[in-house]
């Protein structure tokens, strides 16, 4: 992965969730069956690559679930643990193209882009199952929540929370890179500029690529950087993606340049985008545009976002606030000045 030197690696283990590790010393199962679990609830890429037998018996093993009229959906998904922490459990499984992905299993709602919510005395069963089990995860019945982001309007500035790129390091290192991925995004060019972010940081998912998807959030809000995303992705799809960061990074950003983000996410995309709330964008407090007593919703979706992961929520946010700013800058540069108006 892209660290740069003085910076330790960030580690390759579980998604960006509020969830803290259990211990180093979780046991490797031996069990070769499958341990069957029923979801309550999952992400729509989770749904998306559930595989298995349709209510009336038909076979569908295309690799994509069948959604039924209420927004349920059937299917199984079949995967291995590959992370045990205090509160989830990480299962890795394939989506119809026979890409990895981690799925995040917990019993509280579901929030993480790539998550199913299980009943708490099963995800207790699995976690004393340990490393290396195998899952049969049935999501027939389980209520799918929607993750995809589409163009809708430019986001308003966002001053975000402190996050790694406030430390020393984050300065020296991580400003720089953002600040060249925001501006590559705004041009449309400069891919490259994008893969600077990969693996850089700290944290269970690296603070670089949770503000790389923050940043292209962002830029799918906006309608921006299609060129330099498509480029991107072919990256991501590429052999020399397994060198750019963890593969639960890799998964959250093959998932971002698809399209689909968590429900944090999206909610706070939707409140700086949302019209009645942004009906007066001068109530922005003067600190670039940290949300202010007037504008709650904003207000709670930052809190929201903030706690999750020890530092992934302000990551991300970092991201969000870099292309925001960008965009705000190009508004003002853009527009006429009191002596050009004057002379018009």
């Amino acid at each position: 992965m892209t660290v740069p030197v003085g910076l330790p690696p960030a580690s390759p283990v579980s998604p960006a969730s509020p969830v803290s590790p259990a211990s180093p010393a979780s046991p490797v199962s031996p069990v070769s069956a499958p341990v069957c679990l029923r979801a309550c609830e999952v992400s729509a890429p989770v749904a998306r690559c559930s595989t298995g037998r349709t209510d009336d018996g038909s076979d569908h093993g295309s690799g994509q679930a069948r959604t039924t009229p209420a927004g349920t959906v059937v299917g199984t998904l079949v995967g291995t643990v590959v992370g045990v922490f205090a509160h989830s459990v990480s299962i890795r499984c394939r989506d119809a193209h026979g890409v990895p992905l981690i799925v995040s299993l917990s019993d509280v709602p579901v929030d993480s882009v790539a998550q199913a919510r299980i009943p708490a005395d099963r995800l207790a069963d699995l976690r004393l199952a340990g490393i290396g089990t195998p899952v049969a995860l049935e999501t027939a019945g389980a209520a799918v929540v929607a993750s995809r982001i589409t163009a809708h309007g430019t986001p308003a500035v966002l001053s975000p929370p402190a996050s790694w790129f406030d430390t020393a390091e984050g300065r020296r290192f991580g400003v720089p890179r953002l600040e060249r991925a925001a501006e590559a995004i705004w041009g449309d060019q400069d891919a490259e500029a994008l893969e600077g972010l990969c693996g850089l940081g700290i944290g269970l998912t690296p603070s670089g690529d949770d503000a790389l998807i923050g940043l292209i959030a962002t830029a799918r809000t906006a309608g921006l950087g299609t060129r330099v995303i498509g480029r991107f992705t072919e990256t991501l799809t590429s052999p020399k993606a397994a060198g750019l960061t963890a593969d639960t990074s890799l998964c959250h950003l093959r998932l971002a340049v698809g399209g689909d983000f968590s429900a944090t996410v999206l909610d706070l995309l939707a409140a700086l985008t949302d019209p009645a709330d942004l009906a007066d964008r001068t109530g922005l407090s003067a600190d670039h545009g940290a949300p202010s007593a007037g504008q709650p919703r904003i207000a709670a979706a930052v809190t929201r976002l903030a706690h999750t992961g020890h530092s992934s929520g302000a990551d991300l946010m970092a991201g969000v606030a870099a292309l925001t700013r960008r965009l705000a800058h190009q508004q003002t540069s853009s527009e006429p000045s009191e002596s050009g108006r004057d002379q018009q």
